[in-house]
């Protein structure tokens, strides 16, 4: 190589800096391009906050009533001065101190249960597909037969005789999500495993175990992420459901379902904002599960196959 070569050839620390500086406007137009995707990602980011660090914000306490104060209209004050933004409930309970800790409750067994049901099910998957045979006929027909039972039905009486409490419907809704990862990870392992470099690791004597995960999970990967956003919202309207039902989380805890299901005995009284409130963020909420996963299959090139 001569000097002037030498001198014009970029070094990989210099590539790599072009590659970050590069980052930050391709994120930019991203955004610009597509407001209502960002828009949703946003709020998806705050809504996890909120549920993560929302015990730090200087709310009264969630749980303690206060007769006194009971149906609040939004932004009224309680006989202690207090302002309640989003009003009180039948027993004088602040509603925004409510969300915040419903949105612990809610979110928190969507994201526990979206993580297990990938983790779970992306592995049965990747085995499924790479050793096909009786492994992958087993795995697919149990996904089969799972997903022929009608979900609610199941989760109904499943919690009928479990009884019903929060870690319960965790494992319930976990044990009823993993199919989706597991149809999707077996179908792009099917078309992994006969690519080149998963032939050439496993001719080099790699292990069945180090080419799943070294070699074919991460290109699965952003499939993954997709699948586990979008499972996010799903797992939520089903604990909202369950929760409506009376088969989630208990009182006192409050969960977003079950602060809808305990605001429609006061629809004739007016108290619009018991039901509403709860009910329009887990819409909100789910619609931006949505559309952040729609993005990330956008961001990540993601071509599903089942």
């Amino acid at each position: 190589m001569s000097a002037e070569t030498a001198v014009l050839a970029p070094s990989p620390s210099h590539a790599a800096v072009a590659a970050r500086s590069g980052r930050g406007p391709r994120v930019w137009r991203e955004v610009r391009r597509r407001p209502l995707y960002a828009g949703a990602t946003t709020l998806l980011l705050s809504v996890l906050l909120i549920a993560a660090f929302g015990f730090l914000l200087p709310l009264p306490e969630a749980d303690v009533p206060s007769l006194r104060d009971r149906l609040l209209p939004p932004l009224e004050r309680g006989q202690d001065g207090t302002l309640h933004l989003m009003g009180t409930d039948h027993l004088g309970r602040d509603i925004t101190a409510r969300m915040v800790s419903g949105a612990r409750v809610t979110v928190g067994i969507a994201a526990t249960v979206a993580a297990i049901g990938a983790v779970v099910g992306s592995l049965m998957g990747l085995v499924a597909g790479y050793r096909g045979g009786v492994t992958d006929a087993i795995v697919m027909r149990v996904a089969d037969l799972q997903m022929a039972f009608p979900t609610l039905m199941l989760a109904i009486f499943v919690l009928y005789v479990m009884g019903a409490g929060m870690w319960q419907l965790i494992g319930l809704l976990a044990f009823l999500s993993w199919m989706s990862f597991a149809r999707y990870a077996r179908a792009q392992t099917l078309s992994l495993r006969a690519q080149p470099f998963v032939e050439a690791a496993s001719s080099l004597g790699a292990s069945e175990l180090r080419v799943l995960l070294r070699h074919v999970l991460p290109q699965l990967l952003p499939l993954l992420v997709m699948i586990t956003v979008l499972d996010f919202g799903t797992v939520m309207l089903a604990e909202a459901g369950l929760s409506f039902l009376g088969m989630g989380t208990q009182p006192p805890a409050a969960s977003w379902g079950s602060m809808v299901a305990d605001g429609r005995e006061f629809v004739a009284a007016g108290a619009w904002w018991l039901f509403i409130t709860p009910g329009l963020a887990v819409f909100l909420t789910v619609f931006a599960a949505n559309m952040t996963s729609r993005w990330v299959q956008e961001l990540m090139g993601v071509t599903r196959r089942d």
